[in-house]
């Protein structure tokens, strides 16, 4: 019978110095509330290791009491620059989940671009309307677009519906090739800085990343470009599943009982069967509430978000 351990995952993304940075308007957590959070949850949690979680899933391992498992998504230079100090102060073992492309080719998620040309302006309306003029001239009607707006336009618990209009518009509504273009065109306008030198002062190197692992982290997939894997046919799916695992081995991580992370929370039945195909222990997801370690589907643990905690 396996034991049913709860465990509290928490994800982290921005971790900086915010206020008096280039960017006040992104909605990330400041690195002195991030230290305020840890002596929160250090007092009123046990805060375990991802090779806790791996034996609890795959060994049927007991957690402690009230365990807390910290990760960290996207592989920001933030999380060498700023979490790694804390978490090494504190002999806290975390779990970040670098996109492999962005840290091998200095490339930048379009997800990225995107919090960046939003934090760059107070005045969403008018970046809607800016994105709305560039559909119309790929080739897009007003009817498309209000079509668009009214299926995406949809607020959530950290973002008005005008601010999900833009983002889905730009993560995934549009055809690939479009969304890139449209994604570029706004990042030149608005933060007037060449996005692959922008890349190198937002992500990891490689270098960086090895060192996670050399000095305790776990580093696990977070996919190699970022996508919605939803959205893939299982050939784009068991591509981008693969070049990560190869950035895993490259890194120092072992490719035996992996972890997954799932980009935007998203994954399907495909994505499941790959996972297992390719021996992942355990995934996480986006949906919010406490994990159940021996109930839950372990490919598809729930996390909760840092504002869901004081800091």
């Amino acid at each position: 019978m396996k034991n049913e351990n709860t465990l509290t995952i928490i994800m982290y993304h921005y971790v900086r110095p915010i206020a008096n940075s280039k960017f006040p308007g992104i909605k990330g957590l400041e690195i002195s509330g991030f230290k305020r959070q840890l002596d929160y949850l250090e007092t009123n949690f046990n805060i375990i290791s991802s090779e806790d979680v791996i034996q609890a899933v795959t060994k049927n391992r007991s957690l402690p009491p009230k365990a807390c498992w910290l990760t960290f998504d996207d592989g920001y230079k933030d999380h060498f620059r700023y979490v790694l100090p804390e978490l090494l102060d504190r002999n806290i073992s975390g779990a970040f989940f670098p996109p492999s492309t962005v840290i091998q080719n200095a490339k930048m998620l379009n997800v990225n671009s995107i919090h960046h040309i939003l934090a760059s302006t107070t005045d969403t309306e008018t970046l809607v309307k800016r994105l709305n003029s560039l559909c119309l001239e790929v080739g897009l009607n007003a009817e498309q677009i209000k079509s668009f707006y009214d299926t995406f336009a949809i607020e959530n618990r950290f973002d008005n519906a005008t601010t999900i209009y833009f983002k889905r518009m730009l993560q995934h509504a549009l055809p690939e090739e479009i969304r890139d273009q449209l994604v570029t065109t706004l990042f030149e306008e608005y933060i007037g800085v060449n996005e692959r030198t922008f890349s190198g002062e937002l992500y990891m190197n490689l270098q960086e990343v090895k060192q996670l692992v050399q000095m305790g982290m776990y580093v696990g997939s977070h996919g190699a470009m970022h996508p919605w894997l939803n959205q893939l046919p299982k050939s784009k799916q068991q591509t981008d599943i693969l070049l990560s695992l190869e950035f895993l081995e490259e890194v120092g991580t072992s490719t035996t009982n992996w972890i997954m992370c799932y980009p935007y929370g998203a994954y399907n039945n495909t994505t499941i069967s790959l996972l297992k195909e390719f021996k992942a222990s355990l995934a996480v997801t986006t949906e919010v509430r406490t994990a159940h370690i021996g109930h839950d589907n372990a490919l598809k643990l729930p996390r909760f978000d840092t504002n869901d905690f004081p800091q």
